[in-house]
């Protein structure tokens, strides 16, 4: 069992988010947070459901989109979820350490277009997703999917498919 002093920060941490962001953020009271780092800009929103944890930091960027954590998800140390439009993670999700999902990328291409073009991200529940992992725009993660150490993501990912990336040493 982790520290009752723990609980207690979260419980004023998720208060103090609630202050400072209104209905931008809202999370369920139960949480087990370390180094939880929490940015809303524009017309963003964060929702976290009950019964998360995470081991070291994590962060939560919604530059103007919305982020979705279900309950019961594991964040393992120096995680970060970027949203611009939509990243949607299901339940009882398990991420390894350096965790990156962003769905958007910047676009280069055109000056005078958007800064950025973007295609939501979806999670489903039940997933094992390994260290090092990147999660990019437009993929769509079913459920109970184990993604392996070190895997670049992009497009569908079919329930209870295995992503192992194999690289010459």
């Amino acid at each position: 069992m982790r520290s009752p002093f723990l609980y207690l920060k979260n419980v004023f941490k998720i208060c103090v988010g609630k202050i400072r962001y209104g209905r931008k953020f809202s999370a369920g009271i139960i949480q087990t947070f370390d180094r939880l780092h929490l940015e809303i800009h524009g017309k963003g929103s964060i929702k976290v459901g009950s019964y998360n944890q995470n081991r070291g930091n994590l962060y939560l960027v919604s530059d103007g989109g919305r982020i979705e954590v279900g309950d019961h998800c594991f964040f393992n140390t120096g995680s970060c979820v970027t949203a611009v439009e939509s990243i949607r993670i299901g339940n009882n999700n398990k991420f390894g350490n350096n965790l990156v999902i962003v769905d958007h990328d910047h676009n280069f291409k055109d000056e005078n277009g958007p800064e950025f073009i973007s295609t939501p991200v979806k999670i489903g529940d039940n997933n094992w997703i390994g260290a090092n992992v990147t999660i990019l725009r437009g993929t769509n993660i079913g459920n109970n999917c184990v993604i392996g150490a070190g895997s670049v993501v992009k497009g569908d990912v079919s329930d209870g498919s295995k992503i192992i990336q194999k690289r010459n040493i």
